[in-house]
This record gives C-alpha cells, sequence and structure tokens, in this order.
C-alpha cells in the first residue's frame, strides 16, 4: 500500500495534477493507493501520526510519498512519530524542488513514481537542529533575508520573484556575527551566509553547497563571511554559477555535528520554513529509508 501525501497548496496547486499521474500510473501497475489531501497543518499532523507508529513483529515498512516540495516534505519529516516505521518516496511538485533535484529524482511525475515502484528504499541521512528536523539546508544569513521578502510580498510566487527577492538582500543586508563550534574547533565570523547542509541547493536550483551530497553520512558547513561594495557582486556571480566555495571568503568543511552560536538571536531556516530563538546545534541522523534513483 501507498499513502500519497499531498499539500493541494504547494508548487501553484501542481500537487493535484501529480498526485493523479501518479495514480494513473499506479493503476496501471496494479499498485494499491490512498490519497491523503493535507489542507491544513492538524490534518497533516495527525495523518503521518497515524501511519507512523511503531511496526508490529513482521510487520513491513509503510510506503509515505509526499507529492510536493520541500516545505511538504520538513511538514511530513517533522510529524512521522517513528522514523524508522515509514519507507519515505517524493514526487517533486513544489515551487523549487530543492531537495528532490539533489537526489536526481526526476521532475516528471510519472518517471518519480517509477522510481519508487521499480527501486528499493535506501538510508538517508537528515539534520535534527534544536529538536526539528531538516531533510535539505538549514542555516542563516542572506538567504533567510531573502525568504523574508518573499514570504512577505503578497505577488505571486516562484523563481523569478525568488531572485529578484534575493537581488534586494544582496543590496541591503548587514550580515549576522556567529561562533561556529564543531569537533573542538570554534570560530568567530561575520556571515554573509552561514548553513548546515544536507542536500546542496536551494531557492529553485541556487548551488549553496556544490559539494554536498544528500546521504554520504557527512554535514556540509558553507560560510561565506560579509562582502560589501563591488565584492558583493563577485559573491553573486559565484553563487548563481554553483561556485561559492571557489569564493575567497568561503570557509567550507565536513563534519557529523556543528553548532551556530547567535549572539543576540536570529531568526534561521530549515527546509525554507523559518524559526526564531531556535538552539542551531545540528547534529546527523540516520535511520530513515527512501526512495532514490
Amino acid at each position: 500500500m501507498y499513502h500519497l501525501i499531498v499539500n493541494p497548496d504547494a508548487g501553484k496547486h501542481k500537487t493535484l495534477r501529480a498526485a493523479r499521474a501518479v495514480a494513473d500510473y499506479f493503476d496501471e501497475q496494479e499498485k494499491e493507493y490512498v490519497i491523503h489531501e493535507m489542507t491544513s497543518k492538524q490534518i497533516l499532523r495527525s495523518t503521518i501520526h497515524d501511519l507512523s507508529v511503531p511496526l508490529s513483529e513482521g510487520e513491513a515498512r509503510r510506503n509515505v510519498i509526499v507529492v510536493g516540495g520541500d516545505g511538504t516534505m520538513h511538514a511530513v519529516l517533522n510529524a512521522l512519530e517513528d522514523i524508522s516505521s515509514v519507507n519515505l518516496g517524493l514526487i517533486p511538485a513544489g515551487t523549487g524542488n530543492d531537495f528532490a533535484a539533489a537526489l536526481n529524482i526526476p521532475a516528471d511525475p510519472k518517471k518519480a513514481a517509477e522510481v519508487i515502484l521499480n527501486g528499493e528504499a535506501r538510508d538517508m541521512d537528515y539534520l535534527e537542529v534544536g529538536g526539528i528536523r531538516c531533510m535539505n539546508v538549514g542555516g542563516l544569513g542572506i538567504d533567510v533575508d531573502v525568504l523574508k521578502r518573499y514570504n512577505k510580498s503578497q505577488k505571486i510566487h516562484g523563481k523569478l520573484k525568488y531572485m529578484r527577492c534575493l537581488i534586494q538582500s544582496i543590496l541591503h543586508f548587514k550580515g549576522n556575527d556567529i561562533i561556529i563550534e564543531t569537533d573542538g574547533r570554534s570560530e568567530k565570523h561575520r556571515a554573509f551566509l552561514a548553513v548546515a547542509c544536507n542536500g546542496s541547493q536551494i531557492g529553485g536550483g541556487i548551488k549553496i553547497c556544490p559539494a554536498a551530497v544528500a546521504g554520504d553520512g557527512l554535514i556540509d558547513v558553507c560560510v561565506v563571511d560579509m562582502v560589501r561594495g563591488f565584492k558583493v557582486i563577485g559573491a553573486f556571480i559565484k553563487l548563481l554559477k554553483g561556485k561559492i566555495l571557489d569564493f575567497k571568503k568561503t570557509t567550507h568543511f565536513r563534519c557529523t555535528s556543528v553548532r551556530f552560536e547567535i549572539p543576540g538571536g536570529a531568526t534561521v531556516q530549515l527546509d525554507g520554513e523559518l524559526y526564531d530563538g531556535l538552539d542551531f546545534t545540528a547534529q546527523l541522523q540516520s535511520g530513515l529509508k527512501m526512495y532514490r534513483p
């Protein structure tokens, strides 16, 4: 049995079309499925909780298939009671679909469904930050400033709007003071950007940490020190070209846990969702299984 978790409002309402395409394919393959429309957070939490209660002896993991984007995956991941009770699948149908892209999951719903039916669920890492699960990327800095501008605007959402907000943030963002602690080392930064990554990209294709490989057993930490004036343009170009790790003011390393101490506090983002007052201690977690190429 496959349980399709659908957020009707994600991806400009294209999730319902994607769910229908998957349902048609499952019908062709004579696979049993149920479509759960998540019209509220309360319904989502209740449904996912029931699907992820601990398994009885001999019971196989339940198949939970997310039809949506990074935000829907984030909500489902955090609603799971027992990570070890489910196999997660993903049909990309959100606005950005960055984690799906990092895993090379096809954008076409039918082809993504083929990955699920023809493959096996494999081990997948995720991050836990201050008690909240994060599948793709968490951090602070200009990415948070962009998200605040993006969420504040009432105009239609999309990649073009995200890029406009990014340019506005580059012109006005002042940076964040942070102390990064890991493996006995401590570094102070005035950060333009500081992220802990499982996946490699955000914002519908911006390679925030091109070296990151989801599921490799490591967190990729990328910190870009504050830049101003014409150097901002250089950082912007490197970011868009997926070469931010080549920028002189970039620090990149890998670890299994990292703490961002933020004097005075700051808004942080996890999978594009904003959180205030969160203890940004990121730890790599295992036990999740996911269908992927």
